[in-house]
């Protein structure tokens, strides 16, 4: 009996303690650093899906499953904890801010979301990796930091934009560059600017921005609608941080140069080898009237130009910010100034801003919250004219063309210190030369001409939150963008391209007003395993912009060098264009859903409708939509039974599908039919300029992906996979019209193309050292792209996009990738005859001799005469694509006890390059040439690929016609930043009455690997173009930039 006893009070206990640890409850309180509630913190169980959040006054139970360990608790902006359970059943939590928070919360449109509970497809890149670079605009450092996000710099002149694509080209007629919007108000872009670049992106101060957030796929984009094809880049600004105020200095001043300058032919080498080509052509020197003569300066010196030294130069900047910020329990504040001033490697190229910006957040009561944001900004873009933006590339007086061609056996300046110009010609003094010269004096033009393009900006947001009840908040926010562009150019009547106006003056203003407004109401509430988030608005935006340029040309006296000097005339439009008016008005409705079970099934969805004025009645609203899920298999309870938690922290599966549009570059009126002015003669007329089209809609995206998230060993390794398809519909293209209609252009803009972008993006983060001494953090990401033309107009006909209008490489055809290049095959130089060889479309090979007579120059390798020359519309075939397969970067960062040293890679290819600049540094006309043309054929049998010099001949270098000697692999990788830095001791600090102290240098596009011939395969001489990427003709080179710069926290 006794034993029967004992056995039921063994069996009684343990299963009264099964029960305890089946329903132990606890409790506890989430505070900040100053004890004040954290409401909406989430406190869950490590390896269990059990979990609650806390309430508005920070107070919270938990029951507690069989084998709890450890509590997580967490919140947005606050560092994660984990703290040990024991057998304590009550909790005083502390939760303290986090400069480490930006890896855990994510900007998303009009909110935030936590990463791990993120199921869109978004890049973040911190602030603090782009304020110590030394560019212009933010854009031009966000090279190589994300996957599926390509940022080029088309060259080194200041402040010109970069060609941003995400996730490749997503359009062929408008624009494929992202939706950017700051602190909430979506923000104006592009180069406003005239023969000075003025990327308005660089109004914004680097220093200020506290994250950027690209959103790259449907789930992300679609709360942006028609205005969200291209992706969308968020950018945060700073605020105050909780703790006292803290005043911070950061400050940098370094040195710009030109890198992978190209040799180029001395005096003595570029007389002979014009005068062998006389030869070779059978006009030999003669001494009255041809020939090329080398000179002595007044010192019996021979005069040998380098022009790359009259046009380059190494320029010095300096950069200053000042901000302070902090915050209590009530307020948040940043105020900061901001004062930059850059020379470029261009003589004459300057880049100064003077920025301030206010930060501020005033909680009123437990209900009312205000904020409000001002910046302004002055910015002054000082240029010559580099011939290096879109359109300028066969201009005679750009600087990137100008060191290449002129010959160096003449000075710049004659013995008397004048400048050395023909005036008969308006060209360069002819020196000894008897052969006549071409272009301009870059000495004169750079020190006469001017043009400044300069901005006045607004940007200012106010705002109201208000909380209504538990979980639900309304938030009115109300932006404006104002900017005021004045651009002055003058060219003076003495040299150059001002020579034909008898020097003239152009004054140009343009004034962009923007004004947005959202009201936005919000739900966020978690029952029990069930955590919903709802959003509900409506945005509001007028947009205006105008423009009035005027030149005045016959320059009265050389005096005058402004606008308002003496001339003779004035010229308006539309004889020289430039003056506009539009406005567009937007309004729209959107919505977001959130919800997720146990943090393992989430689900996200997301739409908006959009009206846009530029439609006609019947087509101005649009809907658009995104839906996105997840399954966090880590949150399963069989997760916890493998025992992988201690290896595998986070496994994610996600996917998203959704229709976007694509509006950007979109003119105010495009539907309608409208007349313009003109003169005919000096009479005023009206000609038809627009036929209408009442059908013409947004273009279209169907964005899928599909996605995989691992994180391993306590988050040291954190991989991310996704496969991309977006499927670009109803681009607006011109549909080709019966000539007999008499349609302006003899076409309509129509939806009615077809494009596809698809590939891989992989991104892996990791933690490879890191101990008491050593850390370092390695990120990874590779994107995999491949884009396809599927339908174009009408007949599928294949479009031949221009590069300034003189030449053709480019071309978007149906089964190709957009912007291919198209040129006629040639198979180097013939060893016996030292002729270029071409190749016909049939196979048949063909070869060209300039000093043949005309009507025999074109020959096959036999001699016998060809019935044709090779060119582009007979013989053109496609060579590769112009678009990378292929982009990422490697930045890495090494901290070893107070040094930390980062190494950013930014890498490129499977695509090529059009080096049209080549052309030019082969051509055989009065042209200098590159050094490498030393290495020409000259006799029978030599192996080279540059042909037997004949002076005149443009053909076998590939000037007259695009050839495949000048498409040439685009691979490169690149060191896009290199920094070293130290941070002086806390015990020296503090001595000193300081904070923090830190001193680096740096240095910025410090090397490339690349086999390309040409400055550099990161080039684009149509800049943003979607259609004639990777075109490098007449452009500047890069440049490299070596900072030394300080961090003074006080």
């Amino acid at each position: 009996m006794r034993k029967l006893v004992l056995l039921m009070l063994c069996i009684i206990m343990l299963g009264g303690q099964q029960l305890f640890a089946q329903s132990r409850t606890i409790s506890g309180k989430v505070t900040d650093a100053q004890g004040k509630p954290v409401p909406k913190a989430t406190v869950s169980v490590k390896g269990t899906s059990s979990g609650t959040t806390s309430e508005e006054d920070g107070n919270f139970t938990l029951v507690l499953p069989e084998k709890a360990r450890v509590l997580i608790i967490s919140s947005v902006g606050m560092a994660t904890q984990e703290i040990a359970i024991g057998d304590k059943s009550t909790f005083a939590i502390s939760l303290r801010t986090d400069d480490r928070d930006l890896q855990e919360v994510v900007i998303v449109g009009y909110g935030m979301q936590r990463r791990r509970d993120l199921t869109g497809s978004v890049a973040q890149i911190s602030g603090r990796n782009i304020k110590d670079v030394p560019v212009q605009s933010f854009d031009q450092a966000l090279s190589g930091r994300a996957a599926g996000v390509s940022v080029t710099m088309p060259n080194g002149q200041l402040n010109n934009p970069p060609v941003i694509r995400v996730r490749g080209v997503n359009s062929i007629s408008l624009s494929s560059f992202p939706l950017v919007v700051v602190d909430g108000i979506p923000t104006f872009t592009g180069n406003v600017g005239g023969t000075a670049s003025n990327n308005v992106l660089g109004d914004i101060n680097p220093s200020d921005i506290e994250s950027m957030e690209v959103l790259k796929d449907a789930a992300a984009t679609a709360i942006y609608g028609s205005r969200a094809s291209a992706g969308v880049l968020l950018i945060t600004t700073k605020k105050g941080k909780q703790g006292r105020a803290r005043v911070n200095y950061e400050g940098w001043m370094g040195w710009t140069k030109p890198y992978n300058l190209i040799p180029m032919l001395n005096a003595q080498q570029y007389t002979d080898i014009k005068n062998e080509g006389l030869v070779n052509a059978g006009t030999p020197p003669n001494g009255t009237s041809r020939g090329f003569a080398t000179q002595t300066d007044a010192n019996g010196n021979l005069i040998d130009t380098d022009w790359y030294d009259f046009v380059y130069r190494t320029g010095f900047s300096h950069n200053h910010n000042v901000n302070v910020a902090g915050a209590n329990d009530k307020t948040s504040y940043y105020l900061s100034a901001g004062y930059t001033s850059q020379e470029g490697m261009l003589i004459g190229n300057d880049f100064r801003r003077l920025s301030t910006r206010l930060n501020l957040d005033h909680k009123v009561n437990n209900w009312l919250t205000l904020a409000g944001m001002f910046n302004y900004t002055n910015s002054k873009n000082i240029s010559p004219n580099s011939g290096s933006l879109p359109g300028q590339a066969f201009g005679i007086a750009g600087l990137g063309r100008l060191p290449l061609v002129l010959a160096p056996n003449v000075a710049p300046y004659n013995a008397d210190g004048s400048y050395n110009i023909n005036t008969a010609s308006n060209t360069v003094g002819q020196g000894n030369n008897l052969t006549a010269l071409s272009f301009y004096n870059p000495a004169y033009i750079l020190k006469e001409n001017k043009f400044n393009s300069d901005n006045d900006r607004i940007l200012a947001n106010v705002s109201a939150q208000i909380r209504l009840m538990r979980g639900l908040t309304f938030r009115s926010n109300y932006g404006i963008d104002n900017l005021l562009v004045t651009n002055k150019e003058f060219r003076a009547a003495g040299h150059g391209d001002g020579v034909q106006f008898g020097g003239a003056a152009q004054f140009s203003t343009q004034t962009y007003r923007r004004w947005n407004w959202q009201n936005i109401l919000q739900f966020d509430r978690t029952f029990s395993d069930h955590t919903i988030g709802v959003l509900l608005g409506n945005e509001q935006q007028y947009t205006s912009q105008e423009g009035t340029n005027v030149d005045r040309r016959g320059q009265q006296d050389p005096i005058f060098d402004e606008f308002q000097g003496g001339y003779n005339s004035v010229v308006t439009a539309p004889t020289i264009g430039g003056n506009f008016y539009g406005e567009n008005y937007l309004a729209s409705f959107f919505g977001r859903m959130n919800y997720d079970y146990k943090k393992k099934y989430l689900l996200s969805l997301n739409a908006r409708r959009d009206g846009f004025s530029a439609f006609a009645p019947g087509k101005k609203y649009g809907n658009f939509y995104g839906a996105s899920a997840g399954w966090s298999i880590t949150e399963e309870a069989f997760w916890g039974g493998l025992r992988l938690d201690n290896v595998v922290n986070n496994l994610k599966l996600k996917a998203s599908y959704g229709l976007v549009g694509n509006n950007q570059g979109l003119g105010d009126y495009p539907f309608y039919a409208y007349y313009s002015s003109g003169l005919y003669g000096a009479q005023a007329n009206l000609f038809f300029n627009q036929a209408s089209n009442y059908n013409l809609s947004w273009e279209t995206s169907k964005k899928l992906d599909l996605g995989l998230e691992i994180s391993l060993l306590n988050n040291r390794i954190n991989f991310e996979a996704t496969y991309f398809n977006n499927n670009i519909d109803n681009l607006i293209l011109n549909d080709p019209q019966a000539p007999s209609r008499g349609i302006p252009g003899n076409t309509i803009p129509t939806n009615i193309g077809r494009m596809v972008n698809n590939g891989w993006e992989f991104t892996l983060n990791t933690t490879p050292v890191r101990n008491r001494e050593v850390t370092w953090n390695s990120n990874f990401n590779i994107t995999l792209l491949k884009n396809e033309v599927k339908e174009l107009a009408t007949g599928n006909s294949d479009i031949f996009p221009g590069t300034s209008g003189l030449e053709t490489p480019s071309l978007v055809r149906v089964g190709e990738s957009i912007g291919s290049f198209y040129a006629v095959r040639t198979v180097g130089v013939n060893p016996e005859t030292g002729q270029r060889i071409f190749v016909y479309r049939d196979g048949r090979k063909v070869q060209y001799n300039h000093g043949a007579p005309a009507a025999s120059r074109w020959t096959f390798l036999d001699g016998t005469v060809a019935p044709r020359g090779a060119d582009q519309a007979s013989d053109g075939v496609v060579i590769g694509p112009a678009l990378p397969r292929w982009t990422g970067g490697w930045d890495n960062t090494v901290r070893w006890k107070n040094f930390d040293l980062n190494i950013l890679f930014f890498f490129s290819g499977g695509n090529y390059v059009y080096n049209g600049t080549k052309a030019g540094l082969r051509d055989n006309r009065n042209w200098n040439n590159a050094r490498e043309v030393t290495t020409r054929w000259t006799k029978a049998g030599e192996i080279t690929d540059i042909p037997r010099y004949v002076f005149g001949d443009n053909v076998s270098n590939g000037s007259a016609l695009v050839i495949s000697e000048n498409v040439e692999k685009a691979d490169f990788l690149k060191a896009r930043n290199i920094a070293l830095g130290f941070t002086l001791p806390s015990s020296v600090v503090e001595r000193a009455g300081l904070a923090s102290f830190r001193i680096y240098a740096a240095v910025q596009n410090a090397f490339t690997v690349t086999g390309y011939n040409g400055f550099d395969p990161e080039v684009s001489a149509n800049g943003n173009g979607n259609g004639n990427p990777s075109v490098d003709r007449n452009s500047v080179p890069q440049a490299r930039t070596v900072v030394f710069g300080v961090n003074v926290g006080f």
